[in-house]
C-alpha cells in the first residue's frame, strides 16, 4: 500500500508559533544597548590588557627577587657541598675508618638536612640525590669502609654537577626575565595604537554588517509576500532574527502556514465533493445502463426458460443446443446481477450519519472496485465477521475510504513480479470497536516514509500518479465517524491498513 491521493486534511492544521512580541526578544533599542555595552566591554578589555602588561613588570620584579634569593641560597648550599667533599677527601685515606664513618655521617646528615629543606624550591631535582645520600650514609654508618666513603663521594660529585646545572639554569632564567623585561615596555606602545585601530574597525564592522543584514532581511520578507500572493506554499521563511523584523518574519511564515492549511482544507473538500458527485454520475449511469440492458436481457431470459420448460423430460440432451440452453439462461441471469449490484453500490448516500451493515458495505465496494481495470490479475479476499453490530457512521466515508486504501494497494501491486498479488479486507470484533483492515502483499513502506503517509500532499508514486491526499482524507473521514486509522507495513513484506470503528450504545443493549 502506497500513501497517496484522494483524501483530506484534518479540519484544524498546525500553526506555526505565534510571532514573538517586540517586547519578549531583542528589539532594536535593545541591539543598540548591547552595542554600547559591547564597546564598554571593549574598553574595559582593553583596560585589562594594559594592566596585565604592567602586572607583568611587576611579576617581573618579583621573580627576580625571588631569583636573587635563591642565588643567595645556591651559594650557601655550594658552601656547605664543598665542605662535605673537602672533608670525604681528607677522611678517605684516614686509618681509623670507624671515627672517620662517625665524621662523615655527621657532615652528610646536616647537609640531607640543608638540602631538604630547600629541595621543594628546585622542582624535585634534588630528591634523587637526598635519597642517594641517606642511603649511602646509612651503609657508612651501619658499616664504615673506604668503599662505602668513595661511594659517597661520588655521589657528592654527581650532586656538584647537578647544582652547577641549577645555576646555569637559574642565570638563563635571570636573563630571559630582564629581556622580556625589556620587551613588554616596546609592547604596551603598540598594543595602544593597536587597540585603537581595531575599536575604530569593530565600531565600523558593527554598523555595517548590521544595516546590511537588515536590509537583506527587509528585502527577504518583501520578495517571500510577493511570492505568497503568487501562490507560494513551500518551506518558511528562515527567522534568522530575534527583534521586530523577526516577529514580522514569523507571522509571515504564520500567513503562510494559514494559507497552506485553508488550501488544504478546500482541495480536500473539492476532493470529497468530486467524490460525491462521481457516484452519483457513475450511479445515474450504471441505472440507465441496466435499464436497457436489462428489458433485452429479461427477453433473453424469458426465452431460455421457455426453451427449457418445454424441453423433452426424459433428463437427456440429444442435441448440442439443447446443452447451450442452460448456459444462456445462467450468463444472462449473471449479467443481470451484476448490473444490479452496480445500481445498488452507484445509489446516492445521505451524508448524515445512519445505522449501516458494516459487511455489506465491504462486499458491495469490493465487487465496484474489482472492475477497475488496476484489480486485473489482482485476487482479492475478503474476511468478514458474521458478529457484527451496526455501525452509526455516514455510509459515504466508509466506501470512499475503502475505495482509496483498495486503490492504493493495487496501485503497490502493480509492479510485483515475484509472487502472485493479493489484496484481503477484513473485519472484526474487537471489545467495543469493529476493525477493518486492508492488507496487501505488495513491496511495503519505508521506514523514514511511514510516519509521513497522513501528511497532505506527501506520496510516494511517480510525479502526475497521485496528489498526496488520500490518505489524508481517509483520516480526516473516519475522525468524522468517531474512529481511527493507522497504517502498519514492514519494508518488503506488504502493508495493512487498519480502521477502528466504535460500536454504538444502541448496538450494545
Amino acid at each position: 500500500m502506497q500513501p497517496t491521493d484522494n483524501v483530506p486534511a484534518k479540519d484544524s492544521m498546525r500553526i506555526a508559533d505565534s510571532p514573538a512580541e517586540p517586547g519578549s526578544s531583542a528589539s532594536f533599542a535593545r541591539k543598540g544597548w548591547r552595542i554600547l555595552g559591547g564597546i564598554m566591554v571593549y574598553l574595559v578589555l582593553a583596560a585589562v590588557l594594559i594592566a596585565s602588561e604592567r602586572s607583568m613588570l611587576f611579576e617581573s620584579m618579583k621573580e627576580l627577587e625571588a631569583i636573587h634569593v635563591r642565588e643567595e641560597q645556591q651559594l650557601a648550599l655550594n658552601y656547605v657541598v664543598s665542605h662535605a667533599i673537602l672533608t670525604v677527601n681528607e677522611n678517605y685515606l684516614s686509618e681509623d675508618i670507624s671515627a672517620a664513618g662517625r665524621l662523615l655521617t655527621q657532615e652528610i646528615d646536616g647537609m640531607v638536612s640543608q638540602l631538604s629543606r630547600i629541595e621543594s624550591a628546585y622542582g624535585g631535582n634534588l630528591a634523587g640525590h637526598i635519597e642517594r645520600l641517606r642511603k649511602s650514609n646509612g651503609e657508612l654508618q651501619r658499616a664504615p669502609s673506604r668503599s662505602e666513603i668513595a661511594v659517597l663521594r661520588e655521589e657528592l660529585h654527581q650532586l656538584v654537577l647537578t647544582l652547577d646545572g641549577l645555576t646555569m639554569s637559574i642565570r638563563g632564567r635571570k636573563a630571559e626575565i630582564l629581556e622580556g623585561y625589556r620587551t613588554v615596555f616596546g609592547r604596551l606602545t603598540f598594543e595602544l595604537l593597536t587597540l585603537v585601530v581595531i575599536g575604530v574597525a569593530i565600531v565600523g564592522g558593527i554598523g555595517g554588517l548590521f544595516f546590511r543584514q537588515l536590509s537583506r532581511d527587509i528585502g527577504a520578507i518583501k520578495a517571500r509576500a510577493g511570492e505568497i500572493v503568487r501562490g507560494y506554499r513551500g518551506a518558511p521563511l528562515l527567522v534568522t532574527r530575534a527583534d521586530e523584523l523577526g516577529a514580522l518574519m514569523s507571522a509571515v511564515n504564520d500567513m503562510e502556514e494559514q494559507l497552506k492549511s485553508r488550501d488544504s482544507q478546500l482541495e480536500l473538500s473539492r476532493e470529497q465533493h468530486f467524490h460525491t458527485e462521481k457516484m452519483a454520475a457513475v450511479g445515474s449511469l450504471a441505472a440507465a445502463v441496466a435499464h436497457e440492458i436489462n428489458n433485452p436481457l429479461a427477453a433473453i431470459v424469458g426465452l431460455s426458460e421457455s426453451l427449457v420448460n418445454d424441453r423433452p423430460q426424459n433428463g437427456i440432451l440429444r442435441r448440442r443446443a439443447d446443452r447451450q440452453i442452460d448456459l444462456i439462461l445462467e450468463q444472462a441471469r449473471r449479467v443481470m446481477a451484476i448490473t444490479r449490484q452496480i445500481g445498488e453500490f452507484s445509489l446516492q448516500r445521505p451524508l448524515v450519519p445512519a445505522f449501516v451493515d458494516l459487511n455489506s458495505l465491504i462486499r458491495s465496494t469490493c465487487t465496484f472496485i474489482s472492475f477497475d481495470k488496476r484489480f486485473r490479475g489482482v485476487t482479492l479476499e475478503q474476511e468478514l465477521a458474521m458478529d457484527l453490530p451496526a455501525l452509526y457512521v455516514v455510509s459515504d466515508h466508509i466506501v470512499q475510504v475503502l475505495m482509496n486504501l483498495l486503490i492504493n494497494a493495487a496501485d503497490a501491486l502493480e509492479a510485483q513480479m515475484d509472487r502472485r498479488p493479493v489484496i484481503c479486507v477484513a473485519s472484526a470484533r474487537s471489545g467495543l470497536s469493529v476493525v477493518v483492515t486492508v492488507a496487501d502483499n505488495g513491496p511495503g513502506i519505508a521506514s523514514p516514509d511511514l510516519p509521513r503517509v497522513f501528511d497532505p500532499h506527501f506520496t510516494t508514486k511517480p510525479p502526475g500518479r497521485g496528489s498526496g491526499l488520500g490518505l489524508s482524507l481517509c483520516r480526516s473521514l473516519v475522525e468524522q465517524d468517531g474512529g481511527t486509522i493507522a497504517i502498519d507495513s514492514e519494508y518488503g513484506q506488504g502493508a495493512t491498513a487498519r480502521i477502528t470503528l466504535p460500536v454504538p450504545a444502541e448496538s450494545l443493549a
